[in-house]
């Protein structure tokens, strides 16, 4: 029986420059890769605690409908949120749609967390959308509300 604290090897693939990143950074590449990965879990969940009650469940919704199919790229991460909820909003209305009755206000609201917490709510957007079934959306929400 596997244990939560059990080691599993794994094999990441990352560009020569994030390589140098993490070499010049901790003893080894190893090293640093460990580091990360076993830290993000806590900072992740850190972040979207402090996110809880930020957005409205409108603003949440038309996020998660905005993010829909999106493809995640590590080195647009923070960054393409924005991007796609102001092109959510303008070519398909997504603010009527949830109700959101300043919508540039949104653009802005969601500008000013820093860009962890945009990676970290895209992050919590991909996870609703990686579900076998989207029928819990409503509980979803609720926890960020």
């Amino acid at each position: 029986m596997k244990k939560s604290n059990d080691i599993v090897k794994t094999a990441p693939r990352i560009i020569e420059k994030t390589a140098d990143f993490y070499r010049t950074k901790f003893n080894t590449l190893n090293a640093g890769l460990e580091y990360v990965l076993e830290a993000f879990p806590c900072l992740y969940a850190r972040t979207i605690s402090d996110l809880r009650g930020k957005f409205t469940r409108g603003e949440l919704m038309l996020f998660i409908d905005a993010m829909n199919g999106h493809w995640y790229n590590p080195h647009g991460a923070g960054f393409e949120m924005g991007a796609n909820v102001a092109d959510g909003m303008a070519l398909d209305h997504l603010d009527e749609k949830w109700g959101i009755p300043e919508k540039w206000a949104l653009n802005k609201k969601l500008a000013d967390i820093t860009q962890f917490d945009r990676a970290c709510l895209e992050i919590w957007i991909q996870a609703f959308w990686n579900q076998e079934s989207y029928e819990n959306i409503e509980e979803y929400v609720a926890q960020l509300t």
